[in-house]
């Protein structure tokens, strides 16, 4: 049996057959909760659930709930899941239009080309440290996002919530002046 496997299960109970028990009726309710959110794979996303939560566990990480860990892991393997089923849908539906034969609009490339020189203009606009902060903030994988902007946030002595407000605010002043330009073009 898998080492981390058996760390949930002590962490659940010192017994291993209520263990055991506590892990069923947990393993139910988290299915129950990709089910009621019409989630395709219920199942397997609850063993992604409970894999990761294994794996900090067997890394050493305190858990006190593990009931509760194990919902907040849910939500965030549900937000997971749901962002994976938008980009195949979008995936999908981009090939379906290549393949029907159907053409772009040559004013859609151009109204593309023109947001672009209008973001540049806008970005151009900020304050050097601005734009290497939005810049900075939005220029990462998936992996690396969460760990790059605490980073970012520690490098300008500012809390990550802080940082998240700063960017917003910068979006927003970024985006009002890119529709701005475009309506002006």
């Amino acid at each position: 049996m898998d080492k981390g496997f058996d760390a949930l299960l002590e962490t659940l109970d010192t017994d291993r057959d209520r263990a055991a028990n506590m892990y069923l009726r947990l393993r139910e309710r988290i299915e129950r909760f990709f089910e009621w959110r019409n989630c395709e794979d219920a199942e397997e996303l609850a063993d992604i659930v409970f894999d990761r939560t294994a794996k900090k566990i067997a890394d050493g990480e305190a858990i006190k709930s593990v009931e509760a860990y194990c919902v907040s892991v849910a939500k965030f393997v549900l937000l997971e899941d749901r962002r994976n089923a938008f980009r195949k849908e979008e995936l999908d539906e981009n090939c379906s239009n290549a393949d029907s034969g159907i053409e772009l609009n040559p004013d859609a490339e151009d109204l593309a080309a023109l947001q672009l020189q209008c973001l540049d203009s806008c970005l151009g606009e900020l304050e050097m440290d601005d734009r290497v902060l939005l810049v900075g903030y939005f220029d990462t994988d998936q992996q690396t996002m969460i760990s790059k902007r605490k980073r970012l946030a520690a490098s300008l002595g500012i809390t990550l919530n802080s940082l998240r407000i700063r960017v917003h605010r910068l979006k927003s002043k970024v985006g009002i002046c890119t529709k701005k330009c475009c309506e002006d073009a």
